[in-house]
């Protein structure tokens, strides 16, 4: 394509300019998955979604530059549409990373804006069909009649399915800090005609009665959790004795982990099956 579209003038520059971007962007992406593996500055994360974002405008900008209106003329469109498409990808990707490390809970502030979420619900539906949320559900210890909190419920994937596991006699609160999920969840139990899950709106406090729980779905949430040590006391202050917190560790150390779950001696662990932890609530 390079050598066909203007001799190659238009091309060989704007592949010239991609193929930088590409590089640092592939850098960049490379130093975010690494931040996974803790909680420190996300600078990779910034870095591969600025790079790409700042490579969109600058191609057909670059293409005028250098060729004039040609550049946007015949081939030119087969060519500006190659690259943008590559360069938006790239940022589709860094949006992405960007839901596991910068999208921190606790505040107005540092809630996931609306774009975000939107990306995010477009990922949990692709997870729904591939149906991890039944298989992360079959390895707990949820009966009918019981009263379960799925803490961060996003677009309720696994708030409705433990609806169904408790039936009538129980209950589901469907807690996230996000309006949009809440609406999302809500929408989705008057479509199904559920009656048995209660949606909370919040940054943190539950708003449940002392030992009213007996079991807490904390499903890819405790690294976006900015105050982690008041989330642990909200729940042991929820949960009944002998009640447990399910959890994952993703982007998370597996020492800086168990630091977080083990502060204040509120829980101790019971078991791991297939990256799900079980936590049992200690008596104090």
């Amino acid at each position: 394509m390079a050598v066909y579209h203007t001799h190659g003038m238009v091309c060989t520059h704007v592949v010239r300019y991609e193929v930088i971007a590409a590089v640092l962007a592939t850098f960049a992406a490379i130093l975010a998955f690494s931040e996974y593996r803790g909680t420190r500055k996300p600078v990779g994360h910034w870095l591969s979604a600025l790079i790409p974002l700042i490579s969109i405008p600058l191609v057909p900008f670059a293409m005028m530059i250098r060729t004039g209106s040609r550049a946007l003329l015949g081939d030119g469109w087969m060519v500006l549409a190659t690259v943008e498409g590559f360069a938006l990808a790239q940022f589709i990707v860094a949006i992405l990373m960007f839901r596991g490390l910068i999208f921190k809970r606790g505040t107005g502030e540092l809630m996931m804006p609306g774009i975000g979420f939107m990306i995010m619900r477009m990922v949990l539906r692709v997870r729904e069909i591939r149906g991890k949320p039944e298989r992360t559900l079959r390895r707990m210890k949820i009966a009918k009649g019981q009263a379960v909190l799925d803490y961060g419920c996003g677009i309720g994937s696994f708030s409705t399915l433990m609806a169904e596991m408790v039936g009538n006699a129980g209950v589901v609160y469907a807690l996230d800090i996000h309006p949009l999920a809440i609406q999302v969840v809500e929408k989705r139990i008057r479509k199904k005609g559920i009656t048995n899950i209660k949606t909370i709106l919040s940054s943190r406090e539950t708003g449940l009665p002392v030992e009213s729980v007996d079991a807490v779905l904390l499903h890819d949430v405790l690294q976006m959790v900015t105050d982690q040590e008041g989330l642990l006391l909200e729940l042991h202050r929820v949960l009944k004795s002998g009640g447990s917190i399910y959890t994952t560790s993703e982007h998370l150390e597996h020492g800086e982990f168990m630091d977080i779950m083990g502060k204040g001696g509120l829980f101790s662990l019971v078991g791991k099956r297939k990256g799900l932890f079980e936590f049992e609530r200690v008596e104090g």
